[in-house]
C-alpha cells in the first residue's frame, strides 16, 4: 500500500492575460472533494493483474472482505481487507460483460451490462456456481454499469448507463427484488440528467453512471461516472443534490464503488496501460476534526462562525487587513490597482473603493499608520498614502535575484517591520520557504532570510513526505503570538512561532477552502480567511478565537 498526496487536487490550469510588470500569470483551478472527504489524501492500492479491468467493488461487513468482479470474466475475486491482494477466486459462469457487484442479505449479486442479474451461491463442498435471475424486461438495446444494495426496500437498485427509455435529461433507475416480484420494469426513480449538468463545476460528457452505493453514515446515493468524469450525491429517491468533478489524473477510469460501515470510501480504477488501483479515502468525521483543529489553532476550522459571500469585483480576493478603527477590512483583488473596504459585521462588500494604479499582480495588502502596503507577485511592495488626495504611490523591489513568486506579507510582531514569505522562490528547491524582512522607517529591505521554514516540518507533521507548501497569506494573532499562514497549494494551516518554527498543521477541507489567499485578524483574536472564487463565488469566513 501506498500513501499518495494528490497535492492540490488540480484539474488542469488556463493561462490568463499578461498584466503590467509581471508577464503572464498561470492560473489553477481547484477541484472540490465532497463531503467528509479529501481527495488531496487518498491510499492507493495497485491490484493483481487479474482485475485489470475491474468493473465492480462491494463490501461485505460480515466476511470483512472485498468482493470484485472483472469486466469480461465470470469469475468472482475476494480481496483482503488490508492488503486488497486477491484472497480467493471463484468462477460463477461463462466469459461475459459483467459490470458490477452487490450484496443482498449476504448473498452476493453479479450485474451483466444488458441487465441480466446473477446469484452467486456455492454449495456445501465450496463448489461455486450461479443462478441466471433473468433479465430486466426492456425494450431495445440497453447498457447498464451500476447496481447496489437497498436493504431497506430489500431490493437490488439497477441504473442505466445508456438505454432506450432515456434521453439527454433523463437516467432511469429499476428495481428487482430477489426474495418476491423479481424485476419492476417501471423506474424506481428517474435521475434529472440535466440538473446534473447545471450542477458540474465543469462541461462534461453526459452523465452515465459506471458504479453506485448508499453511504451507509450519511444515507446519501453515491453515484460514479467514469464518462464523464463526475461524481454524483442524491438522495435516496435519486433527487440530484450536489456534483463533483473527479480529477482524470486520480480516477482515469472509476467502474468500483463500495463503503465500509464507518463511512470509508473506495473507488477503484480499471488499468489503462498500467495496472488497476483501488482507492482509499478516509471519512472525516466533521466532530473529530472540530476539536482536532481547535486542539491546534484554537478555531473551529471546519464550522466558520458566519460567512461572507462577495461581489463579481471581489472574485478573485487575494488578500486582506482588518483595520482595528473602524473594524472594517480592507481587501483588494488579484488583478486590478483597487482597494476595497468591507463591512463584514454588516456583510456590505463595497463601502469604499479607492484606485491607486493599474492592473497588476496584487497578493496580499497591508495597512499601518495612514499607509497601504500591497505586495506584488515579483517581490515589489507598493505603498499608498491614504492622506494624500493624489494617492501617490512609491515601490519598494526586494532584489535576490531570478524568478521567485510572493504572496504572503504580513506585519512584523515588532511593528516595525513587514516580512515577506516565498511562495516558490528559485534558490529554495522546495526544502524550504525562506522570509525577508522590510523595514517600515527605513523602507529598506534586508536581503539576508531572517528565518526559514522547513518543508520537512510540515510534511513530518503531516506524516505525508508528498505536502507541498506554498504560502498564500499569513499574520500574526494578537491573541497568542502565532504566525498563522494558509495555503491554497495543498490546503493546509500552518501554526508556528515568529521564527518560523512549525508547532502545528491542520488540513482544510476543499468544500469549504476552495481557495483560500488571505488571513487577517481583529484585536479580539477573531479569525477572517478569504477563498477567491475561481468559478464559483467568492467569500469571507469568520472563526471565534475559542482556546
Amino acid at each position: 500500500m501506498t500513501f499518495l498526496n494528490n497535492k492540490n487536487y488540480f484539474l488542469f490550469s488556463v493561462l490568463c492575460g499578461c498584466v503590467v510588470l509581471f508577464g503572464c500569470r498561470q492560473k489553477t483551478r481547484v477541484l472540490s472533494s465532497p463531503p467528509h472527504y479529501n481527495f488531496a489524501e487518498v491510499y492507493t492500492d495497485k491490484l493483481d493483474l487479474k482485475l485489470q479491468e475491474i468493473s465492480g467493488l462491494t463490501w461485505d461487513p460480515n466476511l470483512n472482505l472485498f468482493y470484485a468482479v472483472n469486466d469480461e470474466q465470470g469469475k468472482l475475486f475476494t480481496l483482503d481487507k488490508e492488503s486488497k491482494v486477491i484472497s480467493g477466486e471463484f468462477g460463477f459462469g461463462d466469459n461475459g460483460d459483467y459490470e458490477d457487484v452487490a450484496i443482498l442479505n449476504d448473498i452476493p449479486y453479479i450485474l451483466r451490462s444488458d441487465g441480466t442479474v446473477f446469484k452467486f451461491m456455492r454449495d456445501n463442498e465450496g463448489k461455486s456456481y450461479s443462478i441466471n435471475m433473468g433479465k430486466l424486461p426492456l425494450a431495445g438495446s440497453n447498457d447498464f454499469e451500476s447496481m447496489y444494495s437497498y436493504p431497506e426496500k430489500n431490493a437490488l437498485i439497477l441504473i442505466c448507463k445508456n438505454c432506450k427509455i432515456d434521453d439527454n435529461n433523463s437516467v432511469s433507475a429499476f428495481a428487482f427484488y430477489p426474495d418476491s416480484i423479481g424485476f419492476d420494469d417501471k423506474p424506481f426513480f428517474v435521475i434529472d440528467a440535466k440538473k446534473v449538468r447545471e450542477l458540474s463545476p465543469f462541461k462534461t460528457s453526459k452523465f452515465q453512471p459506471s458504479a453506485a452505493a448508499i453511504h451507509p453514515q450519511l444515507n446519501q446515493l453515491v453515484i460514479l461516472s467514469s464518462a464523464s468524469n463526475q461524481l454524483v450525491m442524491a438522495d435516496l429517491k435519486g433527487n440530484v443534490q450536489s456534483v463533483y468533478k473527479l480529477s482524470p489524473a486520480l480516477f482515469p477510469q472509476p467502474e468500483g464503488l463500495a463503503f465500509k460501515n464507518n463511512g470509508n470510501m473506495y473507488i477503484s480504477n480499471e488499468g489503462i496501460n498500467k495496472k488497476a488501483t483501488l482507492l482509499s479515502f478516509r471519512y472525516i468525521n466533521t466532530d473529530d476534526s472540530a476539536r482536532d483543529d481547535i486542539e491546534k489553532t484554537g478555531y473551529n476550522l471546519t464550522k466558520p462562525d458566519e460567512i461572507m459571500e462577495l461581489g463579481r469585483h471581489l472574485r478573485e480576493i487575494s488578500g486582506m487587513s482588518y483595520l482595528t478603527a473602524t473594524h472594517q477590512i480592507l481587501a483588494e483583488n488579484d488583478e486590478k490597482g483597487d482597494i476595497f473596504t468591507v463591512d463584514f459585521a454588516k456583510k456590505n462588500d463595497h463601502v469604499g473603493k479607492v484606485k491607486f494604479g493599474g492592473k497588476g499582480d496584487y497578493e496580499d495588502i497591508l495597512y499601518k499608520d495612514s499607509t497601504v502596503y500591497m505586495l506584488i507577485s515579483n517581490g515589489v511592495i507598493v505603498s499608498v498614502d491614504m492622506r494624500d488626495s493624489s494617492l501617490a504611490t512609491q515601490s519598494y523591489t526586494l532584489d535576490i535575484g531570478n524568478k521567485n513568486e510572493f504572496e504572503t506579507m504580513y506585519l512584523n510582531s515588532d511593528g516595525k517591520s513587514l516580512v515577506l514569505l516565498c511562495k516558490d522562490c528559485h534558490h529554495e528547491k522546495n526544502e524550504v520557504r525562506k522570509a525577508y524582512r522590510f523595514d517600515l522607517a527605513t523602507k529598506q529591505f534586508s536581503t539576508t532570510p531572517i528565518y526559514q521554514i522547513n518543508i520537512s516540518s510540515i510534511q513530518q507533521i503531516l506524516n505525508d513526505d508528498k505536502a507541498e507548501f506554498k504560502p498564500s497569506a499569513g499574520a500574526i494573532s494578537p491573541v497568542n503570538g502565532k504566525l498563522y499562514l494558509v495555503a491554497s497549494v495543498g490546503k493546509i494551516l500552518v501554526v508556528a512561532n515568529v521564527k518560523g518554527e512549525v508547532e502545528n498543521v491542520v488540513r482544510l477541507n476543499p468544500q469549504l477552502y476552495n481557495q483560500p489567499e488571505g488571513i487577517t485578524f481583529a484585536p479580539n483574536g477573531d479569525l477572517y480567511i478569504s477563498n477567491e472564487g475561481g468559478e464559483g463565488i467568492a467569500t469571507i469566513l469568520k472563526f471565534k478565537y475559542m482556546k
